[in-house]
């Protein structure tokens, strides 16, 4: 009988030639057969993966052809509008959002293809181009309707266009009947809340677009994304001012009843802390968007009515230390680094002048702060203005204003009480070529005040409570808002009887902190360079100089001048008076220990800081030497990587606008 191999019994229970011939079981090979079905099973891999890359182009290739197809149609979207061709635009707008689509349906089909390598980092890219494209076509689809329900309201009153010669389809704001202007703003005031969410879906497009910026993409798709990173921002610009503008169209525009604005012409080449000296000043009357009246005067004018013993304002120490003034005048009213602050004691000083002087008190509703780099960005726009043979243009208009209105004056044989009505005439002839700005130069005028209100060179403030919260939320008010900063820092320049000078003035700004025992110490150096050299409109720079810095701050030591300390609302203001000759650079030092608050930001892993710019003054470089002591995790914005994993924050900056700087440990 047949016996099988029993693999329990031990070697020594075998016997017989049979065993010996049995081979060792560790020497067994297995067959071939399944090497072959391994390559061919790698091979039909390989294939079916080229396969799916070849579609995922292919998808891509469509997407890409269709992006590009809504992108045409959007172009062609914005010349009929242009030509106030609304509804061939709005047909335009609809073609893209099929392009759309279909390149929605083709990222559909490709999306299981995101586990690929680089394939699913395009797939990524056209999620987001996607998205961002919806988001676009939204809002310009909104912009249409906004645009077609003013147009409609215009046709409805077709006849009475029709009798004013000329106008066809030439439209601006100056030229058309009341009521037609009235129902334009009222349509604005009612699309406000509509105009705010288009603000947040172009913000969340912008941000979905910024995530591509680091992906590989195939060269088509990358100019799509190239395109559209090109066109957001201005559609972002367009919408961040209309919005803000919509929703406090009532104060500004006076829809329905009068409304009358202060102006403040802030002459930052002769710097006070509210923005710069204020020569002249303006009062415009406006009522559903027509101005009914707008002068301008010379501060000088009110101020001398109350050049009496029977008046007195008892005005801030340093006017009076290094102006040798008593009395606190109109004049030099913006004494405050906060807008709103400065404003309402412009206001108050006027209108107590004005009842001094027994003249009928202005009612005020608001007060308007601009700078001559303003008027220069502008001039860029409306064109050269020529006024009693003077020509302005945004390259002479200050110092060819400022020579009129101190020397050219007696040559022209104006009165000298007089001669500052050449304001009042560039003024009339700005803002009639403002309203009667044609559609194609409204980009460039949304730019030039996004970026003046952003700089700080122009400023807003509202008496009703309302429109103020819309103006601080839109950036328009140049106030201090401390309320998040654990630290804050500004520089404050009071230019105090040295000409023009600050048109000659460079600086530096360096802000250092130091953990000293227990707690943290500050120190501020501000480097003035004065380029400048003796003339009609230069002399030596004499500044009173102040540090804002956190309430409960404490001075320990100043270099380069001698210093005081003193509570400004809630705030800290430490304040030197400096001196700088022609060609001479100088460094003003403060150095003093932060409030015991700071400590406790710093102690719980988190620091934030605000560096603010101070109105109309212009770009200083910044630089940030923070050492905690303790070793950062994170910063916004970063520093560079020579900088990372040690105690301390290290950033060299310019001082565009407000900054905010952010470090966690």
């Amino acid at each position: 009988m047949n016996r099988g191999l029993n693999f329990l019994e031990t070697p020594d229970a075998l016997s017989g030639p049979e065993v010996s011939e049995i081979e060792p079981l560790v020497s067994y090979e297995p067959p071939r057969l399944p090497s072959r079905r391994k390559k061919v099973g790698v091979a039909t891999v390989l294939g079916i993966i080229i396969v799916l890359v070849l579609i995922a182009l292919l998808f891509i290739g469509r997407f890409v052809a269709s992006a590009l197809d809504a992108k045409s149609a959007l172009e062609s979207a914005q010349e009929h509008a242009l030509a106030f061709e609304f509804d061939e635009a709005q047909i335009d707008v609809w073609q893209a959002q099929m392009d759309l689509h279909t390149a929605q349906t083709c990222l559909w089909i490709a999306k299981p293809l995101t586990v690929l390598p680089w394939v699913g980092d395009q797939v990524h890219a056209l999620v987001v181009l996607v998205d961002t494209g919806v988001a676009l076509v939204n809002v310009i689809d909104d912009a249409l309707l906004i645009a077609s329900d003013v147009y409609s309201s215009l046709e409805k009153i077709q006849e009475t266009l029709d009798e004013i010669p000329g106008l066809e389809k030439s439209y601006t704001f100056n030229t058309l009947p009341a009521q037609v202007r009235v129902e334009m703003l009222q349509t604005l005031q009612s699309i406000a809340p509509d105009l705010a969410q288009a603000k947040i879906q172009v913000t969340l497009a912008q941000e979905e677009l910024n995530q591509l910026k680091d992906e590989q993409l195939i060269g088509s798709m990358q100019t799509v994304v190239d395109q559209l990173q090109e066109i957001l921002p201005s559609i972002y610009a367009a919408v961040e001012l209309i919005t803000p503008f919509a929703q406090s169209i009532d104060e500004l525009a006076g829809v329905g009843s009068d409304r009358q604005w202060l102006l403040l012409f802030l002459n930052n080449t002769e710097m006070r802390p509210g923005g710069g000296f204020m020569g002249v000043y303006g009062l415009l009357q406006i009522r559903d968007g027509e101005i009914l009246d707008i002068s301008t005067d010379n501060t000088y004018s009110i101020d001398e009515l109350v050049e009496s013993d029977a008046y007195n304002v008892v005005p801030p120490q340093a006017i009076s230390d290094y102006l040798g003034l008593d009395t606190w005048y109109f004049r030099d009213a913006n004494w405050a680094p906060d807008f709103a602050e400065s404003s309402k004691t412009s206001v108050q000083l006027l209108r107590q002048e004005y009842a001094f002087a027994g003249l009928p008190v202005p009612e005020i509703h608001g007060v308007i702060g601009l700078t001559p780099t303003v008027i220069e960005n502008l001039l860029n726009i409306v064109g050269d203005i020529t006024v009693d043979g003077t020509t302005f243009t945004s390259e002479n208009f200050t110092e060819t204003l400022e020579y009129e209105v101190e020397y050219g004056f007696v040559e022209s044989g104006v009165a000298w009480e007089d001669r500052k009505e050449i304001i009042n005439d560039l003024m009339d002839e700005i803002m009639a070529r403002l309203m009667n700005t044609q559609i194609a130069q409204l980009p460039a005028l949304i730019n030039v005040f996004s970026s003046m209100f952003t700089q700080k060179q122009m400023a807003l403030y509202s008496f009703d409570a309302q429109t103020q919260v819309v103006f601080e939320d839109a950036g328009w008010a140049s106030i201090m808002d401390i309320s998040d900063s654990d630290d804050y820092l500004m520089v404050v320049d009071a230019n105090m009887g040295a000409l023009k000078t600050d048109h000659a003035m460079s600086k530096e700004i360096e802000y250092a902190i130091e953990k000293v025992d227990d707690h943290y110490e500050a120190y501020v150096d501000i480097t003035y360079h004065h380029n400048g050299d003796f003339n009609w409109r230069t002399t030596r720079y004499q500044s009173y100089t102040s540090v804002i810095a956190p309430l409960g701050s404490q001075l320990i030591s100043t270099n380069g001048a001698d210093a005081s300390s003193a509570k400004e609302s809630d705030m800290q203001r430490f304040g030197a008076y400096i001196v700088i000759e022609p060609g001479e650079n100088k460094t003003l030092s403060f150095h003093y220990r932060l409030p015991d608050s700071v400590d406790q930001a710093i102690a719980k892993n988190s620091y934030d800081l605000t560096v603010f710019k101070q109105i109309g003054s212009q770009q200083a470089p910044l630089t940030l030497d923070l050492d905690f002591g303790k070793k950062l995790r994170a910063a916004q914005p970063s520093e560079s990587s020579e900088g990372y994993g040690d105690n301390s924050y290290y950033l060299n900056t310019d001082l565009v606008q407000d900054l905010e700087f952010l470090v966690q440990f």
